[in-house]
């Protein structure tokens, strides 16, 4: 039998080895659970990292377990072979709806992974020198060099990505840009929208005019990234002069604050110029005492109307945040875009999208329910900031002759996924705009026909568009499971007020309060048919109650009241609940 010796001696060289190098990617996982690079490429980097980490430790581990074998096969004593894995918790690898990285831990993970390929490499050749001078197969050595391989490539690249973005960024590190360039948003055509921010850096409102086409056609996932980072890149005297270009404040991926003071002096601009438009035409009845021109004279006295509409609807709020403008448009059937609160720092945004007769000249019912939405979730959110947005973006359908119009009626889908597309599209927006974090959130509350538009956002950006779903009077969202909007089917809600006749419609795709949907549902109570469509918002009611606790997240925190009526009750209470009449009483 030959001498144990020369093999227990390679066994304690190689453990010695293995105790110096099994932890050489910890590091990089421990700076990924912090949230050095969060959402785009993150989630495949960290899948990856984590296999090339389990490869280093099983690679090691192997080595050693052969080697003791060989000592015991050679009538020596056999080794105790150390633990190798180690335990370190990850981020999920799953897509993040706010994404960004901190430059500084960004840095330190660049500099975990050169330093891993370097000392991996050199582990490597002697690990598997040891085992070939035995007889013993090199494989675990040569995998660790492809480890070190990995870690050496990676972290040259992602240097190389950083370093171009602090050079063109000399200040602080936008979420928006360190998607476009770290996080791989590429687009379906970058030049055409790069050569039509270089024309609206030259202050040329007509490429405003065909970026927010583009934008709106939502096909275009990192458009709103490029306009986060083209922003940053231009200098101080530039951002100022270019704020007062009309439409710049409609981009999606600038900063909230930049659209919100580009709106607003778009707005005074726009009312102005109005005005004198409307002096005129007033004139011109007078004089020529024509009745065909006060046709004209209506249309700018409504649009006139509507912006001082505007103007009353962003008074600040006793106990709310500053409202701010995100988008407007007074022609047609209008748009308007309020946040409560600065989506860009929040660390909960809340977004809702409304359906049938929504629009500009029904908004501040809706804006009432965005604030009542802020109001609640801010009541349990602790120290977490929630802002809450009116999203309406889109043409909505109306109680008029439209419904008799394919592209406009309730009854087809041609609207939904036109304003889907373009809800899409500012989530897109949102996500670029925001500063970097891992924990931040995105909730969509989609209501009637604003769930069906909601869903059709959601395919075009799976696991994209939103953390949460919540759906109330929902006639259907487009698809036939709850999984199918791109996220984990425990994170859409459903809420249906008893006698919401909307609810039980299931018009498009799965009735989403069918259990076989598969989305959870969460208790909303009950109202009289003519108002349970639209009583999801009352004060103090469970279902509102409901949607701040889904929104902050506190999905264990439910309001579940003891059921109505539990005793016989005569004349339908359901279609009047006043008038019941209990028998026992």
């Amino acid at each position: 039998m030959a001498d144990h010796t020369a093999a227990l001696e390679a066994y304690g060289r190689a453990a010695a080895l293995a105790a110096d190098h099994h932890t050489h990617l910890d590091t990089a996982m421990r700076l990924m659970r912090t949230h050095a690079w969060v959402g785009g490429g993150a989630p495949a980097f960290t899948a990856a990292l984590a296999r090339h980490r389990a490869g280093l430790q099983s690679s090691l581990t192997v080595a050693l377990t052969t080697l003791a074998h060989l000592v015991v096969r050679q009538g020596g004593p056999a080794p105790v072979l150390p633990a190798l894995t180690t335990s370190v918790t990850t981020m999920s690898a799953t897509p993040a709806t706010f994404q960004g990285i901190d430059p500084l831990a960004m840095s330190a993970l660049i500099s975990a992974l050169e330093h891993a390929g370097q000392t991996l490499s050199a582990a490597g050749t002697r690990l598997a020198a040891e085992l070939s001078a035995h007889g013993l197969p090199a494989e675990p050595g040569h995998s660790l060099g492809r480890i070190a391989d990995w870690s050496t490539t990676h972290g040259s690249d992602l240097r190389r990505r950083l370093t171009r973005i602090q050079q063109t960024v000399h200040t602080s590190l936008p979420a928006g840009l360190a998607a476009h360039d770290l996080f791989a948003a590429h687009a379906t055509d970058p030049a055409a929208a790069q050569a039509l921010l270089a024309r609206v850096a030259g202050g040329d409102g007509d490429a405003v005019t065909r970026l927010l086409d583009l934008q709106d056609r939502g096909g275009d996932p990192g458009l709103a990234a490029r306009v986060h980072a083209w922003w940053h890149t231009l200098t101080p005297g530039s951002r100022e002069e270019l704020i007062r270009l009309p439409g710049l404040g409609l981009l999606n991926g600038l900063p909230a604050s930049v659209r919100d003071r580009s709106n607003r002096l778009g707005l005074a601009s726009q009312k102005a110029a109005l005005k004198r438009r409307l002096d005129a035409a007033a004139a011109e009845l007078d004089r020529l005492d024509d009745p065909t021109l006060f046709g004209g004279w209506e249309r700018l006295a409504n649009q006139l109307r509507r912006m001082e509409n505007i103007e009353r609807e962003l008074q600040p709020v006793a106990g709310h945040p500053p409202p701010l403008l995100l988008a407007f448009d007074v022609t047609g059937q209008g748009r308007l875009i309020v946040s409560w609160g600065d989506p860009d720092t929040a660390d909960t945004t809340v977004t809702s999208v409304s359906g049938l007769t929504s629009g500009l000249d029904a908004a501040p019912g809706d804006l009432q329910r965005s604030r009542a939405l802020w109001q609640q979730a801010t009541k349990t959110s602790g120290k977490q900031v929630v802002a809450s947005i009116t999203w309406l973006g889109y043409d909505a359908p109306q109680i008029d002759p439209g419904l008799l119009d394919p592209d406009k009626s309730v009854a087809f889908e041609r609207a939904a996924a036109k304003g889907g597309a373009a809800l899409a599209a500012f989530a897109d927006g949102l996500r670029a705009a925001h500063v970097p974090s891992g924990t931040a959130r995105a909730v969509l509350v989609g209501h009637s026909y604003g769930s069906l538009t909601t869903g059709h956002a959601a395919v075009l950006r799976p696991g994209r568009l939103a953390d949460d779903f919540i759906f109330v009077g929902s006639p259907g969202v487009g698809v036939d499971h709850a999984s199918q909007l791109g996220v984990r089917p425990p994170n859409v809600w459903v809420g249906e007020a008893g006698n919401d006749p909307v609810a039980a419609l299931g018009r498009f795709g799965a009735d989403p309060g069918n259990s076989s949907f598969g989305a959870n549902h969460f208790p909303v109570g009950r109202d009289v048919y003519t108002s349970a469509h639209s009583s999801y918002w009352n004060q103090d009611s469970v279902s509102l109650r409901n949607m701040g606790r889904i929104i902050n997240g506190q999905k264990d925190e439910l309001d579940h009241p003891a059921p109505l009526n539990e005793r016989p009750q005569l004349l339908m209470p359901e279609l009047a609940p006043d008038l019941a009449f209990e028998p026992n009483r």
